[in-house]
């Protein structure tokens, strides 16, 4: 991969943060020092407790659990300081990123603003919100696209036309052969409290919905039986909670209302052509490499986006694609977008692709709008953000560097030659693995099949099922016996596990994989000339091997250079949460991102680093 390509963002995302408060953290709750970083038991329970964690720790310890995810998490931040140091922060592509992620929590933070922090439910609403509960209402309506055809229906209405000799006339009158049920909680505030005034067989004047206009009549009301003190609560609960949610939808809608009234904005949809063209042949491609059907969602992946970058070009790149005020946007702000947005569609039909990139394209300016408007209020600057965007932004600097170390490992031909006569000569260092594995680019699916597993399902089925990996899907989900040092981490991982253990989902290039070992063989006493494979595929194995030595031995250099320290005895007292979950973090005027990032998984350097250091006199 070329380390000039965008690095975008993939990420994809549940969970609702409450505010928090940062106060200032004790230096007795810190577990390591990383140069002039330090990582607070808060920080790493954080980290860890939103992380997927199945089987964790490859021998069933927590202890062990926790280790390898402090040691990664370590790493990570090594490598993002020697990313600094490098000059990579100032690189157009982590600013890019940086940029897009920042965005997501100033538009958080001024949702919080505007939003959430005016909700004040008073004892009035209160009751109102349970009177409606134990109301159940009978209604039927005439429907409308047309405000000026509902306005002419109304005014027969109130001149004594009668309602059902309208309504029978109509073809909305054949969804209601019997009443139309509304409970609370049902619909939108406005509506609400329109037919929740009505008596019985009165109209409501014409009520704007978002497929049209209604005119609803109240047919009768039935009394919400509650037969026991369990129904009471859970009764109690729900209109809690709907009614907070109401009131909540109903200061987002008049805010946004507000807030978009004058706005102008005008997409080029000359570049929004060419780039569908792009997408859905990218989209095709995508589709036939990894054997999804039509009919299931296909999504742009990162080398998608980078090859779409290409095609177009660095003039229509920078060419404005949404005039928008005075700061226009260009089809790579957009591009971004997409990345982070985790674009995809579930047909592969050209106007359907269009359709979603127009869809996009809306919410891309009503995100860019309300982040504009999060910045005017500085509301970057608050800590809770800053926090936030710190612990992505050093995730993205690591991920910089270790691509740029992907790039940099090349296989001589003397070093080909010597690794196939040390591999013929010496079979110990050959270990053969066989999995069966689910590889996605959907955490939905990860998080599905993890739910399936709970309830009893068999991984293989599933893998099969859902498994992007066309090797897999032809085989009901296994991979063959391969070699250790191959796909990278997952051939490494599955090397140190039992036989019925299971691991992940742990990131790779080409997504999310979940796998299970169900078979490892060390080769012994082969015969010369057993082992020269396919060319490919040794040269592939020799790099995976150096990629991997390499990252032990630059991970302990940063160790030693940026001294860290590890309190392994508080790391021991700290209690956590073992999840399966997949958690993902909705953002307030819209957006989702994994709530913590996926580190990658890098401990194996910590052998190493305290051997070394025990012999250092």
């Amino acid at each position: 991969m070329n380390i000039n390509k965008k690095l975008f963002l993939l990420t994809w995302i549940i969970l609702v943060f409450p505010v928090v408060c940062i106060a200032q953290q004790s230096d007795d709750n810190i577990i390591a020092i990383v140069g002039n970083d330090k990582i607070f038991i808060d920080d790493f329970i954080k980290r860890y407790e939103l992380t997927p964690q199945l089987y964790a720790g490859m021998v069933g310890s927590e202890e062990s659990a926790k280790k390898e995810f402090l040691y990664s998490l370590i790493a990570e931040k090594l490598w993002a300081l020697e990313a600094e140091s490098a000059g990579l922060s100032k690189s157009e592509l982590i600013s890019s990123a940086y940029k897009a992620i920042e965005k997501m929590y100033v538009r958080d933070a001024l949702y919080r603003k505007v939003i959430l922090d005016k909700v004040e439910i008073s004892d009035e609403y209160i009751i109102d919100a349970f009177q409606r509960s134990s109301k159940i209402l009978n209604l039927n309506y005439i429907f409308s696209e047309n405000y000026e055809e509902i306005e002419s229906i109304y005014e027969q209405l109130k001149n004594g036309v009668n309602f059902y000799t309208i309504m029978l006339q109509r073809p909305e009158s054949k969804l209601q052969e019997a009443p139309y049920t509304v409970t609370y909680g049902m619909m939108d505030k406005k509506v609400e409290d329109k037919i929740y005034q009505l008596k019985q067989g009165e109209i409501t004047e014409p009520v704007k919905a978002p497929n049209g206009w209604y005119i609803f009549k109240l047919l009768s009301v039935q009394q919400k039986a509650i037969e026991n003190t369990e129904q009471a609560q859970a009764e109690k609960n729900y209109v809690l909670k709907v009614a907070r949610q109401t009131l909540i939808d109903s200061l987002y809608n008049d805010f946004f209302d507000n807030f978009f009234n004058d706005v102008k904005a005008e997409t080029n949809k000359e570049l929004l052509m060419v780039l569908s063209n792009f997408v859905f042949e990218a989209l095709v491609n995508r589709s036939k490499m990894n054997g999804i059907s039509e009919n299931d969602k296909i999504y742009l992946t990162s080398d998608d986006l980078y090859d779409i970058e290409a095609d177009l070009g660095s003039e229509k790149l920078n060419a404005v694609f949404v005039k928008l005020d005075m700061q226009p946007e260009t089809i790579d702000d957009f591009l971004q977008e997409l990345a982070i947005e985790n674009f995809y569609v579930d047909s592969l039909d050209l106007d359907h692709v269009r359709g979603r990139l127009n869809y996009y394209a809306r919410k891309f300016i009503e995100h860019e709008l309300f982040a504009r408007e999060g910045y005017k209020r500085g509301l970057q600057n608050l800590p809770e953000v800053r926090k936030d965007i710190q612990m992505w932004r050093s995730y993205y600097l690591s991920e910089a560097l270790r691509k740029e170390m992907i790039d940099s490992i090349e296989v001589t031909e003397e070093e080909l030659k010597e690794y196939e006569s040390a591999s013929q000569l010496d079979s110990s260092l050959i270990i053969e693995v066989k999995i069966i594995e689910l590889l996605t680019n959907d955490l939905d699916v990860i998080q599905l099949a993890l739910d399936e597993l709970d309830k009893g399902a068999e991984f293989r089925e599933l893998a099969a099922k859902y498994t992007v990996r066309e090797e897999a899907k032809k085989n009901k989900g296994e991979l063959g016996y391969f070699n250790m040092n191959e796909y990278g981490e997952i051939g490494r991982k599955a090397a140190q596990m039992n036989i019925g253990e299971m691991y992940g989902p742990i990131k790779v290039p080409e997504g999310y994989s979940l796998f299970e070992l169900i078979d490892k063989k060390e080769m012994t006493d082969l015969p010369l000339g057993n082992y020269q494979g396919e060319r490919t595929q040794m040269v592939e194995e020799l790099k995976n091997k150096k990629l991997y030595e390499s990252i032990i031995n630059k991970t302990v250099e940063l160790a030693n250079k940026y001294n860290i320290q590890i309190d392994e005895e508080l790391l021991g007292s700290v209690e956590v949460l073992n999840t399966t979950t997949v958690i993902y973090r909705i953002f307030g005027f819209g957006g989702k991102l994994l709530a913590v990032p996926m580190t990658f998984p890098n401990n194996n350097w910590v052998k190493q680093w305290i051997e070394q250091t025990e012999t250092t006199p």
